[in-house]
This record gives C-alpha cells, sequence and structure tokens, in this order.
C-alpha cells in the first residue's frame, strides 16, 4: 500500500522552520566521505615550527602543491579530513564523516610547494589535513511543498554534526540519497520512523528537512522543524511535485 499524504497536513507544520544554513554554514556542514577519497594536496606543518600541528585565522602554513600543480598566489583550497562516526555499525560498514575544517590562501609559490595563511576556520586546521579545490557553495531556498510517499524507497539518516548519532532542529545531518536518487539542492523531505503495532498510523512524522548539498548518491540536509531528537537510521521521505 502506498501512503500519500499532503504536507501541510504533517503535524510539525505549525512549529517555526529554523533558517537555511548561510553559505560559510555550508561551507563547514558535515558531508558522506566518498569511497576511496583522498586528495594530494596537504597541510605540510609550519614554515618555522616542526612541531605545531594545529592552526588558526592568519598561522602561514606549507602546502605539498605549487607552480607545477596550478597553484599561483591567490589560489585558495578548503582544507578537510575524514573523521569517525559515533554509530559502530555505520563504522564497520566504513561509513565517514568529511569535514570541513576551513580554508587557506597561497601568498607565496614554490615549483612543487606554496606558502599558504589559514583564512577561516570552521575548526582548528591540522598537518596532515587535506586541500581540495576551492568552491564556495550556493546559497539554497527551500522549494514548495509536495506529496509525500512514505512506502517508497526512503532515504536513511546517517549521521549528523561531528559525526553524532542525533540531530535537532536547526542543525546539519547526512543521509543515504543523492541525485542519484531524485534528490535536488532546496528539495523538502519528512523526517518519519515507522509507526507502532499499536498505532492505526503507518508512520509516525518527527520532523521536516531541505537538502542544502547534494552530491550523486547521499545529502546534507537542515533541519528546519522537529518534534524530537532525529537519529540514525530514521527515514526521510522526499516531497515530489503533484502531477
Amino acid at each position: 500500500m502506498v501512503v500519500l499524504i499532503a504536507v501541510q497536513t504533517s503535524p510539525t507544520s505549525a512549529q517555526p522552520r529554523a533558517p537555511l544554513a548561510s553559505p560559510r554554514g555550508l561551507a563547514c556542514a558535515p558531508r558522506l566521505a566518498p569511497d576511496g577519497w583522498g586528495p594530494p594536496g596537504l597541510v605540510n606543518g609550519a614554515p618555522d615550527d616542526s612541531i605545531q600541528q594545529l592552526f588558526q585565522v592568519g598561522d602561514p602554513v606549507l602546502v605539498n602543491m605549487g607552480r607545477a600543480e596550478g597553484v599561483s598566489v591567490g589560489t585558495q583550497f578548503f582544507t578537510q579530513r575524514l573523521e569517525p562516526v559515533a554509530n559502530p555499525e555505520l563504522r564497520e560498514r566504513g561509513v565517514a564523516l568529511l569535514r570541513t575544517t576551513g580554508w587557506l590562501r597561497a601568498v607565496e609559490i614554490d615549483e612543487h610547494a606554496a606558502l599558504a595563511v589559514i583564512e577561516q576556520t570552521c575548526l582548528d586546521v591540522r598537518r596532515g589535513d587535506h586541500l581540495v579545490p576551492f568552491q564556495w557553495p550556493e546559497a539554497v531556498s527551500a522549494a514548495a511543498t509536495g506529496t509525500v510517499s512514505y512506502d517508497g524507497a526512503a532515504a536513511t539518516v546517517l549521521f549528523g554534526r561531528d559525526g553524532r548519532s542525533m540531530a535537532s532542529a536547526g542543525q546539519l545531518l547526512v543521509i543515504d540519497h543523492g541525485a542519484d536518487q531524485e534528490i535536488a539542492p532546496g528539495q523538502r523531505l519528512s523526517i518519519f520512523r515507522a509507526g507502532t503495532r499499536a498505532s492505526d498510523d503507518p508512520v509516525t512524522i518527527i520532523g521536516e528537512a531541505v537538502a542544502v548539498l547534494v552530491s550523486a548518491t547521499s545529502s546534507t540536509v537542515h533541519v528546519t522543524q522537529a518534534t524530537e531528537p532525529i537519529r540514525s537510521g530514521d527515514r526521510l521521505a522526499a516531497h515530489r511535485a503533484g502531477p
């Protein structure tokens, strides 16, 4: 049986919606680490301190990419690293958090190295963080509400901020559906759990979210409403336009 409801009937609809993340918030947003992730560019450390491991805004750092790799004065990079997630079952499956730690700008260039300055941080930049091309994320507006099917191929919540197993309204979390499953930036999603045997309702709606970053097989979504904490394993159904 396919259960269809209009979004306006959701029990969360009377709650105020959390504003969507800003572009800076999206730059620092959690992502699902793709298989085999590991760009060759690295933060090698401080130019005059072989012991320093952590870096903040304004700190100079050496990176292992230079003129031969297409870097010039003013080139920017995001700094990212992989971190484990809290859910042990996801860790066993190889699921990992791709965390953006900040971004930097090259100021002096050699053939295969550069001196850069940390411009902004999401948290501490570390020696060994990877360099990835700098592309500022676009702001996202929520799409119109639509019709939801809870018996279709629903997405699953993987993890929230810092790889945590829980999230609340106003926070970002990562799900296992992306563009390949017809998720688009701005797409609204209802967050739900299967109804209990004692209930006549097939699902319990516990929140709403909007997709703000979309890759091929995963997305980062912004929880705009929640009646209770969202957990790893909760499901999401996308809102679709009517015929």
